[in-house]
Order: C-alpha cells, then structure tokens, then sequence
C-alpha cells in the first residue's frame, strides 16, 4: 500500500524579497490547520461500521451462506467469482481511513494532553490491525503511516495478529477505564450494565484468541470481558435521521433492494434460512427449540419470490437497529465452545443456554427451553455451539469460524466444495506497492486458520 498520511496544511514557501500589497492574499484565518484529536477519534469509531456492518459483512455472510446474492454482481459475487478490485474499497476502510487515523489519533492526543484518547484510540487500532489479518493473512503494519516507507512490507499474518493483540492488551492496562459511550461520543452504545472500555478490549481479544484456536485464552478473555447481562455488549448506534441509519437498511431499502436476500427459491435459500426455518431438511427446531420469532425477526418472508431481509420497523435491520460490533451471544459463544473444547462442557452448556435465551429476551417469546447433558455432549456439544453462533452472529466471526473448522457445520458453499480461505489482495496494492507478495487465490490458505 502506498502509506497516505492525514495531517495539516503545509505553508507553502514565502519570497524573502521586498513586501508586497499581496502578500498573505490566500491565508484563510478561518482555515483549519489541525484537527483536534477528538475529531479525528470519532472518526476512527465511526469507522467501525465500515468494517463491521458494510461491505466486509455483506461478502463474508455471502461466503458463509448466511445471505444470498440474488441480484446484479452480488449474484456473482455470491458464487465466488470476485477480482481484487472487489476489495480496494476494503482495504482502504481498514488502513487509510482505519489504522493509519488511530494511529494519528494517538498522536494528536498525546500532544494534547488526552491520554485517555489516546489509549482508547490504541485499541481501535488493535481492532482494525487484526481484522485486516484475519481477513488477508499477511498484511503491511509495522511501516503503515511512515513517510520513510513509501511501499510497507508485508508481514506475516500470525505476527501482525500478535502485535494487534499486543496493542489490546496494553490499551486494557493502561490510561482510562471509564464508560465507553462519553468517550466515544455517541457513535457506540452498550448496554444497562456499562461496559467499559477495558472490557470491550477484553471481548476482542476472545475473538482474536478464538481465530487461531487458542481455546484457554479465548476462554479467559471472554470470561474477563464480563457480558453478563444480556444487554452487555457494543453497538454502532443508528438513528432515522439520513445516513445515520443502520447500514444494511441503506443497502437493502435505499441502494440495492434484493442484491442480498435469504434466497430467492426453494433451491437457493441460505444456509441460515434453512436452520431456522421449521420444514427445511436442516431445520434444527425440536421440542426444546422453535426458531420462528427468531426468523420473523431476520427476514420478513418472501416478497416476489425473494425472501428478504427484515429491514421493516420490527426488524433486526430496522433503519434505526444498532449493531453489534461484539455482543452478548458472540462472547457467551466464545465462552460455550472454548469451554466444550478445554474439557468443561457444564460451563459450555451454561453458556450455550444464555446465548438461546438472549433472542427470548429479544422477541419477548419462549422459544428456547435450557439444554442439559442429556441432549448434548462431546462433538455434537461442539456443533450446537457453532450453529447457534452462525444463527446468532452476522458477518466475519462466523466466516472465521467457517474457515477455522473447515465448515463443520456443513453451511451450503455453492458453487465450492470448501470455504473460501481469504479475502483478495486489492488491485491497488498490486499497482502501488513495489512490496506486494505476489498474487492469492481465495484458495490460498492462510496460516492462522490451517
């Protein structure tokens, strides 16, 4: 990537000579030279939905057969059959307008003063540096943002994945451990109970720990993250005012109707759809489990042979629906099968039963009677876990999960046999960057994941 560095005005350079009645002619007093590190921090949260709940969400839930492209390119992107330039705008939510506006971040409120910021902004970076791996393997990081390295190296995947969990950690040990949401200036929301900064922290580094099967760790740092209450957790807040709305009602009811859907006939509905839906062959509903609040909530049934996506004003993707960033079902998730796998199915099961019980707190059913050791153990334990999370977590957790247990849950690949390993390298890192590794195929596998 070529390294873009946001910064102020430079003066352009003065004659010495004699005055002039032009002189200072094209000063603006009013201009701004620097922007203030709160500024520049809100824009790195607000960021976070570009990750989160845009374009990364829409292909990895593609991939993962959680949602169907049943319109223009996204029919085709929904078949795997994507170019580098697919991800250009990808790569630049994640390094320009991501890593490199943390990075400024911190430096402009350590100038001033703002260590709190400054820390904050640390772990936000953290966040964007282990997507970017996780997403592409091995990835530029350590010469990001420096004039000195106009073309940064790529560095690999599992080393770039340690220092993001480097700059976690020392964001959870270090300056501030107050209420997110002043801080944050109203772009992320928790829940009743607060959670903290440190906490937030805590509650990604179980989904980075989870990512390379590091089960002891995930375990310990979900349990630390402290999602307790069912509305513990970090949301991108959305209001009805435009462009404030969540995302995937902008992308579904305001650009591109009926580009991502559940499907659009009996031979094209989502995996997702299928385990939800009470007379598919992979319908999980049972007598302790009916599934039907919970696809209401998800899709509002089939308009013109699509079944769309619920953006109506009871909907999961209502114009005013925040979003996760993480949340309780994906920590109790992480909790249920970093337990199953270290040996404490009582704590899996636990764990498993609260992530259930959220969507009836949700829909305000009772859809979901508690499962004990009768109805799961061992292997099967393990596959309730990731089907509840796959019905439970949109996006990139669950295509990570996909690729980590090589589709074991047995999600619908389409036109593959396997899931997809990677996303691809952008075409503007091919034409721009004298270090760029060479070409990856999506079949290409990355380390972290084999």
């Amino acid at each position: 990537m070529k390294n873009i560095v946001y910064a102020g005005l430079i003066s352009a350079a003065l004659f010495t000579s004699c005055e002039s009645i032009v002189d200072d002619l094209n000063l603006n007093p009013n201009e701004f030279t620097e922007v203030p590190a709160q500024l520049v921090f809100n824009q790195v949260v607000l960021n976070t939905a570009a990750i989160a709940e845009a374009e990364p969400l829409r292909i990895s839930g593609m991939w993962s057969d959680q949602f169907a492209g049943t319109d223009r390119q996204y029919i085709t992107q929904d078949r795997f059959e994507v170019g580098a330039a697919t991800f250009d705008e990808v790569w630049e939510d994640l390094f320009q307008q991501g890593i490199s506006q943390a990075q400024i971040a911190q430096e402009q409120a350590t100038s001033e003063g703002l260590g709190v910021i400054a820390n904050y902004a640390k772990l936000l970076e953290g966040y964007y540096v282990a997507e970017a791996a996780l997403m592409f393997g091995d990835v530029p990081y350590s010469e990001v943002n420096k004039l000195d390295f106009p073309d940064p190296t790529y560095e690999p995947q599992e080393q770039v994945l340690a220092a993001a969990i480097g700059l976690i950690q020392a964001s959870i040990g270090g300056q501030g451990a107050g209420n997110l949401v002043s801080t944050a200036n109203q772009v992320l929301t928790t829940g009743e109970g607060g959670t903290t900064w440190g906490e937030f922290g805590s509650a990604l580094l179980a989904r980075y720990y989870l990512a390379q099967s590091d089960y002891a760790s995930a375990l310990s740092a979900a349990q630390a993250a402290n999602f307790n209450d069912m509305t513990d957790g970090v949301e991108i807040i959305h209001t009805t005012t435009d462009f404030a709305e969540n995302l995937i009602y902008q992308f579904e009811a305001e650009q591109r109707a009926n580009y991502l859907s559940f499907g659009n006939d009996s031979t094209v509905q989502s995996t997702l759809y299928n385990f939800l839906a009470a007379d598919t062959p992979m319908s999980r509903a049972d007598g302790k489990t009916d599934d039907a609040a919970r696809l209401a909530l998800f899709s509002s049934g089939v308009d013109q042979g699509i079944y769309r996506i619920n953006v109506n004003d009871d909907g999961f993707f209502a114009k005013d629906a925040n979003f996760p960033l993480i949340g309780y079902p994906e920590v109790q998730l992480i909790i249920a099968e970093s337990a199953a796998r270290t040996g404490d199915e009582e704590t899996a099961l636990t764990a498993l039963n609260n992530a259930r019980n959220y969507w009836d707190q949700l829909t305000g059913t009772d859809s979901y009677d508690d499962l004990d050791d009768t109805d799961l153990s061992g292997a099967d334990l393990i596959e309730a876990i990731l089907v509840e999370k796959y019905v439970s977590v949109f996006g990139l957790p669950t295509f990570y999960d996909i690729i980590r247990t090589d589709n074991l849950i047995g999600a619908d690949m389409d036109t593959r046999s396997t899931p997809a390993e990677r996303f691809l390298y952008p075409s503007t890192e091919i034409s721009s960057n004298s270090s760029y590794p060479g070409n990856k195929t999506l079949d290409d596998p990355t380390p972290v994941f084999n």
